[in-house]
């Protein structure tokens, strides 16, 4: 069994992912201690069932959930979660609200790249940053909030020098 990253004596019960501003995500295991001491999670959740977790998961089931339905297909976001599975194409675009974060969660984006080596995979990441990037920096433009840009623009730039090497 793997041992805290944090402490280094108890042994890990949980994996922490933490991304930055540039969109880099680090993991890292810790035990329970050191997740209530960090605020990670409360230890006594940690230490519930998988069976526990989904039966609170579902027991969750917001009335906004069965509310937000698609118009096409007439599945609620609520049956979703209780499926696994979408109705019709036109369900991406109506619950994408609540898609996106779900998506990002599960695979780290919500851009599929596709399957390639960790170096190609590191530079459509790259490309993917520096485009989203130049379309803030155009909008930040457009709305005239020049001190944005300029924040962008540095940014992009440290993008591109970091593409190079």
């Amino acid at each position: 069994m793997k041992k805290c990253d944090l402490c280094d004596k108890n042994p890990a019960v949980m994996t922490v992912r933490q991304m930055d501003k540039d969109g880099k995500v680090t993991e890292f295991e810790v035990c329970a201690d050191c997740a209530r001491k960090r605020g990670f999670a409360e230890a006594e959740k940690i230490k519930m069932s998988v069976a526990e977790v989904l039966a609170e998961v579902k027991g969750k089931t917001a009335e906004e959930d069965r509310n937000l339905v698609c118009p096409r297909c007439g599945m609620s976001f609520a049956d979703f979660k209780r499926l696994g599975r979408l109705g019709c194409a036109d369900c991406y675009e109506h619950f994408r609200s609540k898609l996106e974060p779900l998506i990002r969660r599960i695979h780290g984006a919500v851009q599929h790249v596709g399957k390639t080596t960790r170096t190609g995979r590191k530079q459509a990441q790259l490309k993917m940053n520096t485009q989203r990037l130049r379309e803030e920096l155009q909008d930040a433009i457009h709305a005239e909030n020049y001190e944005k840009a300029a924040k962008l623009r540095d940014q992009l730039k440290r993008a591109k020098n970091d593409a190079r090497t």
